[in-house]
């Protein structure tokens, strides 16, 4: 039934775009003649003639040169539920990027983090925002409406902290947002994927958000344009628990 489903999708979603239009003709006259067929409306001359055409069509477009298909916006960009649960991007990962101001929805798998990567000897690195007060307060601004920033990013910062004494576990904070988030999974193998995530301004919620998912195979040059912006990202941000940018220390880190 779900792969049923699935075909329809790509029928409706071909002919919204006018793709493959001929052949989905063809398929449903033919149908109707068989149909007819079947109780004598139409006669087997009839049908062998159709059958033939049919037939001479599919030569013809086999052998005619394919003409560019036209790229929609939809094709490429998502939303986020569209790209499916977290764990299946990291079924196979063996090194993990993450850049986003809490990074919330990636840390509340922590658990598989853990038990994925990190204790295989894979790597893991997390970039957040700053908690010092112009950070958030600026990118609170920005960001969807029906988030606590400030907290969210405390509960973020405690989860990272707990991760960092494990090995091939990083953690850093950025003094601003960006405007965009990053989800990069074994960037330097050639089945790399990444994710970028565009803000927009004033969201109400994060599902509104545009998603691009780009892999080294089907898109290089871009692939490599992203990934640089996570390692200039990682340049720019100050370690994990070291305090926030003004120099306060974090009330997280404090001690009790």
């Amino acid at each position: 039934m779900n792969t049923l489903r699935r075909r329809l999708g790509v029928v409706v979603h071909d002919i919204r775009r006018g793709r493959h239009i001929e052949a989905y003709v063809l398929f449903l006259l033919g149908l109707v003649l068989v149909g007819l067929g079947q109780f004598d409306l139409v006669d087997s001359r009839r049908l062998l003639q159709f059958t033939v055409a049919a037939l001479a069509f599919l030569v013809f477009r086999t052998a005619a040169p394919s003409e560019p298909v036209p790229v929609s916006a939809d094709d490429v960009l998502h939303r986020r539920e569209d790209l499916g649960p977290l764990r299946t991007l990291l079924e196979h990962a063996r090194d993990l990027r993450v850049y986003g101001p809490t990074a919330i929805n990636v840390l509340a798998g922590a658990d598989d983090l853990k038990r994925m990567i990190l204790q295989r000897g894979g790597t893991v690195r997390f970039v957040v925002l700053d908690p010092s007060r112009e950070a958030v307060t600026d990118a609170a601004v920005q960001l969807d409406d029906n988030l606590d920033l400030e907290l969210a990013l405390r509960g973020s910062l405690r989860t990272l902290r707990r991760l960092e004494g494990m090995a091939g576990f990083e953690f850093r904070r950025l003094p601003f947002n960006p405007g965009f988030s990053l989800l990069i999974v074994n960037g330097d193998t050639p089945d790399g994927t990444l994710v970028v995530e565009f803000h927009g301004f004033g969201d109400h919620t994060i599902n509104e958000r545009m998603h691009l998912l780009l892999t080294r195979r089907t898109s290089p040059q871009w692939y490599d344009y992203w990934l640089c912006r996570f390692e200039a990202v990682w340049e720019a941000s100050l370690p994990g628990s070291t305090g926030s940018a003004s120099g306060d220390a974090d009330p997280e880190a404090a001690p009790r």
